[in-house]
């Protein structure tokens, strides 16, 4: 059975030089094989991707940064629609609609769902509800238009947003953590989780390229037509690869980095990889050079997470330490300890303010000054990412009453 967390895909022995053949050891496919890795029931309904936070972290650049303010000092919590949410994912967020997955943590209930949060009823009451039963690893979905991209422990797979209804789906490919939220650049789309990185046509789901990657921890980013993604071996994740998004071809690659265990960020010029022990590294995105390396204090195992807004990057460890590094050079800005377990939560900007979830408490502190703003009880525990529309933020709880929760004035 599967891992409710994530489940390492084996690449498919298939014969056969072809022009889809092998790119940096992935194994060749014959243009036969394809459709045998493929359920194609119709071409996926792709868009603009648009929308308040339309996939994990907001971009696919893993910024955790949007221009809208979020909720105020003033806000209440509500609980808008119920459900076991021992494990689940941010909510995507575009058109009035909100989608998320979760399960029960033992691999036995489990859903994709999708709330009209604008609805004048409760949002999973609406005609525009829906859900899709699957009980292990998920994404974050991506909505693009009004297809919805997925990667779970199983498969890759594009749905309908408007309905759920399964457009294609892979046998081969996916890996379901919470951050692996599949990235749209050059036309292709491209997930990947300790194994390859597959470029696939978004419409109708078609491997175009596919990449071997080690067995490093998911996490990739994608930006003006590359994809960067993590590199490694037995999960150990040693360094960071940059391809062309449209044909897989590795522009560079670099194997001499810490561990880390998150995903990747991006900034204007730097790309941000996040070791174990608070290390934050600063790359060049053009050739992966260090530019500059900042630390936060992290006596556990673990690696700090990131946001990134203007020329600041964010950093936040699961013991409720918080710095803000000057993107340039890396000096600090400020730092901020909160008496506070904030788990595997990545820090959220809006506007002037940076959220963070712990355990049983949303905090709203200033970007620019690290002063703790205000805060407000949680009643559920959050146990996906905060995802921010307007002046509301929206999260996944478990608790004496899980399900999902909206924060608004």
């Amino acid at each position: 059975m599967p891992s409710n967390m994530h489940t390492r895909r084996a690449v498919l022995a298939a014969g056969g030089a072809t022009a889809l053949a092998s790119l940096s050891g992935c194994v060749g496919r014959a243009l036969g094989a394809l459709d045998l890795e493929r359920d194609y029931r119709r071409d996926a309904p792709v868009g603009d991707v648009t929308g308040a936070w339309p996939t994990a972290q907001h971009d696919f650049a893993n910024t955790g940064y949007t221009t809208d303010s979020g909720p105020s000092a003033d806000a209440s919590v509500e609980r808008i629609a119920s459900g076991d949410a021992a494990l689940a994912t941010s909510v995507a967020l575009a058109d009035g609609r909100g989608v998320l997955g979760h399960s029960d943590g033992d691999g036995e209930d489990g859903v994709y769902r999708a709330l009209d949060l604008d609805s004048e009823t409760a949002p999973a009451e609406s005609d525009d509800a829906w859900a899709i039963d699957y009980a292990y690893g998920k994404s974050t979905p991506t909505l693009a238009g009004d297809a919805m991209f997925v990667s779970t422990a199983e498969f890759v797979a594009a749905y309908d947003a408007r309905t759920g209804e399964r457009c294609w789906r892979t046998t081969e490919g996916g890996y379901g953590t919470p951050e692996n939220a599949p990235v749209l650049a050059a036309e292709t789309l491209v997930d990947g989780g300790s194994g390859p990185v597959f470029g696939r046509d978004p419409e109708t789901g078609a491997e175009q390229w596919c990449y071997d990657a080690g067995e490093a921890y998911p996490g990739l980013v994608a930006r003006d037509g590359v994809v960067y993604t993590p590199i490694g071996a037995d999960h150990e994740q040693t360094g960071v690869a940059a391809l062309d998004a449209a044909t897989g071809e590795e522009r560079w690659r670099r194997e001499d980095l810490p561990q880390s265990g998150v995903p990747l960020a991006m900034g204007d010029a730097h790309l941000y990889y996040n070791a174990h022990r608070g290390n934050v590294f600063a790359l060049a995105l053009e050739d992966g050079s260090t530019q500059w390396q900042a630390s936060i204090p992290l006596p556990e195992n673990g690696s700090p997470r990131t946001a990134v807004a203007g020329d600041t990057v964010h950093a936040q460890t699961s013991r409720g330490s918080l710095a803000a590094f000057d993107a340039a050079d890396g000096a600090t800005k400020w730092t901020l300890s909160l008496d506070a377990d904030t788990f595997a939560r990545p820090p959220v900007v809006a506007g002037d303010t940076r959220f963070v979830g712990s355990d049983d408490c949303l905090y709203a502190v200033s970007a620019a000054s690290g002063e703790n703003l205000w805060s407000t009880a949680l009643d559920a525990r959050p146990s996906g990412g905060l995802s921010v529309r307007g002046s509301e933020l929206y999260f996944a709880g478990m608790g004496r009453n899980p399900g999902v929760f909206r924060v608004a004035d």
